[in-house]
């Protein structure tokens, strides 16, 4: 039953991947890398099965999250500043 959660966890990330790379939008794209990266979180907790499983997951997440947050904030900034004024 562990093995089939990991590998449905597995599918959802490699979906999450496909569709980050053919996104249009740079806001859906950080969505599903977002979505990404709760399903390794998530497998990481499930493959080593201990609470210091719990803590590997949750640092990764914790730290995919924050990396996530930075990008976009980057991306906001780098948007406003090509705004070109007439």
């Amino acid at each position: 039953m562990l093995i089939m959660l990991i590998q449905i966890t597995g599918i959802i990330v490699v979906l999450m991947a496909l569709r980050t790379l053919l996104a249009q939008d740079r806001a859906e794209r950080l969505l599903y890398l977002n979505a990404m990266s709760f399903g390794i979180s998530a497998m990481i907790a499930l493959y080593v099965g201990t609470a210091f499983g719990a803590v590997l997951a949750t640092v990764y997440f914790v730290a995919s999250t924050i990396t996530s947050n930075a990008i976009a904030h980057t991306l906001d900034r780098v948007g406003e500043e090509m705004v070109i004024e007439d």
